[in-house]
């Protein structure tokens, strides 16, 4: 059993995770995204910090009520997760007050509802699997504070990673451009008990109070989307400069693993304006600039988040007037009705206007037969629109290389209006390596060498036979969660809990989509070299598996560097 200090060390670290994720996420939607944003975006980082509360007492009262017991150790927990939702400090009969009406309140809170923005909000939907690790290790700590787990605490483990992936990954997820009617359903006071209980039946400004539009009716502000975007002075301004958050922009694209022609155009790109911006300063004559790119490349090579970072980088040098990124495909273009895809489409341009519209799948818009009246007229009003607003509107057109590519060349419009075009080559086994590492310290994860040399060969594996279709960072992620998953039924029996069973991926938890675990068995066995280059001379150097991740000497120039991950070579 893990010891008051133990567990209460633990026990916070989760819970302010939990609130940090959330705070965080409305911060960058309402930054980044405030188009996308239900009402008005300065109440959205309230009603996150009232959704986070919400989904702990969620963890919290569906483990405690599976065995039907209250121990010591739980009444523990939670107080402790009282003195965090509520900064209030209670026992004895207010604690036991309070815990009956967490118990009441928590059968009206959906998890469908707590984790929805993350679920609904493409610019979130990256942090899934950090709102599934805090809620299976909160669970995890709840079940096992006590130092053993029952056979209906077990089952609840099990069944709460079901409930939750369900939730956050449903099997059909919302058209990007299209925000949620409703973000949750569903009410929770502050705790009741001693002097909180005159409190009990009204809503606490610090409890969870999220609204129902679907009740609510004409009482909630419609959504802002296309056809209606929010008013600009909604959005709080950015306490930063001009310069900090241009430099902040060019830091987040070089943290991006690989993409180094990619990283080089943007950088390039920065620098020409920022020499036309000089010249003009200076009185000099600047050189007019389409901006409209395209960018081409398999799924799940970052395009969308170069895109974002490129918007930003743009409204840092006053290009752009906020730089934001509206992202869409061909069905947020394209109407179901004669003559209303100009309309539908322009209202997109609006809801862009003065940032970045980025259209994923664009070559969609165009058949070979050229029998699409809709897709024709969708790309006739997108023409119009770049020319009309250039200097108000950057529009990335984005999807696989030879349909893009034909799609440009074929269409004198766009030809004459695209003159970026960025190239976003697949992934090697190392680099998304890197990824599911930085998922992995994203999400307080440890991997040792032998994890990483089973992850590493099952990825070489799959790229060695990858197509077009390849899931690249999309492969990654899914990877992680997979492995997240098989390590939340590993230890769902095990006691007691040590911080190493809920942060240590081992190489049992290791699993790969679309190979078992025999062939990375034999995948593991079969003879290949790994090769590392060292980052101050370049020489390449062998290595093995059970090296990756540690420490490692060049013999040349004696520098010591991390050896994360490795290129293979198969024999």
């Amino acid at each position: 059993m893990l010891d008051d200090n133990d567990l209460t060390a633990q026990l916070r670290r989760v819970l302010r995770d939990c609130r940090k994720l959330y705070t965080n996420s409305a911060r960058q939607l309402v930054q980044r995204h405030p188009h996308l944003i239900e009402g008005p975006p300065q109440n959205f980082q309230p009603l996150m910090d009232d959704l986070h509360r919400g989904l702990l007492v969620k963890v919290y009262t569906t483990v405690v009520r599976s065995d039907g017991r209250w121990t010591r150790m739980e009444k523990f927990v939670g107080a402790l997760m009282i003195e965090h939702l509520w900064d209030q400090r209670l026992k004895g009969a207010e604690l036991r007050d309070a815990a009956e009406n967490l118990l009441q309140q928590a059968d009206q809170l959906q998890w469908e509802s707590l984790v929805a923005p993350f679920v609904r909000y493409q610019p979130l939907r990256d942090s899934i699997s950090h709102v599934e690790t805090i809620v299976m290790r909160l669970a995890n700590l709840v079940a096992k504070c006590d130092g053993l787990t029952t056979p209906e605490e077990t089952v609840t483990l099990h069944t709460l990673q079901q409930e939750i992936d369900l939730a956050l990954r449903p099997p059909s997820l919302p058209e990007i451009e299209s925000p949620p009617q409703s973000l949750a359903a569903g009410h929770a006071s502050q705790p009741a008990g001693g002097r909180a209980a005159g409190r009990a039946n009204r809503p606490a400004s610090g409890g969870v109070a999220v609204r129902n539009q679907h009740t609510q009716g004409s009482q909630t502000r419609p959504a802002a989307t296309a056809s209606n975007p929010p008013l600009a002075e909604e959005v709080e301004p950015d306490p930063q400069t001009a310069e900090q958050r241009l430099e902040a922009a060019l830091a987040e694209l070089d943290e991006l693993i690989g993409l180094e022609d990619v990283k080089e155009r943007v950088r390039s790109l920065s620098n020409f304006l920022r020499l036309q911006r000089q010249r003009e300063e200076a009185g000099f004559p600047s050189m007019p600039i389409s901006l409209h790119m395209s960018f081409v490349g398999n799924p799940g090579t970052g395009k969308t988040t170069v895109a974002r970072i490129v918007g930003q980088v743009l409204g840092a040098m006053g290009v752009l007037k906020s730089g934001h990124l509206v992202e869409t495909d061909r069905s947020g273009l394209v109407a179901e009705y004669a003559g209303q895809t100009g309309v539908k489409t322009n209202k997109l341009c609006d809801a862009a206007r003065d940032g970045v519209l980025f259209i994923d799948e664009a070559y969609s818009l165009v058949d070979s037969g050229g029998d699409d009246t809709f897709g024709r007229e969708a790309i006739q009003t997108l023409l119009k629109r770049m020319e009309d607003d250039r200097d108000q509107l950057v529009v990335i057109l984005a999807g696989y290389p030879d349909e893009m590519d034909t799609m440009i060349r074929t269409n004198p419009g766009l030809s004459s209006r695209i003159n970026h075009r960025l190239k976003f080559d697949d992934y090697g086994p190392a680099d998304l390596g890197r990824i599911f590492e930085l998922l992995c310290d994203a999400n307080q994860y440890r991997l040792p060498s032998e994890s990483r040399y089973r992850l590493l060969v099952g990825l070489d594996e799959l790229h060695r036979e990858r197509d077009r279709h390849f899931g690249n960072g999309r492969l990654a992620r899914n990877t992680f969660e997979d492995c997240v998953r098989r390590l939340a039924d590993r230890i769902a029996s095990i006691v007691p809990l040590t911080p190493e069973l809920l942060t240590e991926l081992t190489a049992e938890d290791i699993v790969v989509p679309g190979l078992t675990p025999q062939q990375l068995d034999e995948l593991q066995a079969a003879p290949m070299t790994l090769r590392v280059s060292c980052p101050k001379c370049g020489k390449r150097l062998r290595t093995s598996g059970r090296l990756l991740g540690r420490v490692t000497r060049c013999p040349k120039c004696k520098a010591q560097f991390k050896a994360a991950w490795a290129d293979v070579e198969r024999s």
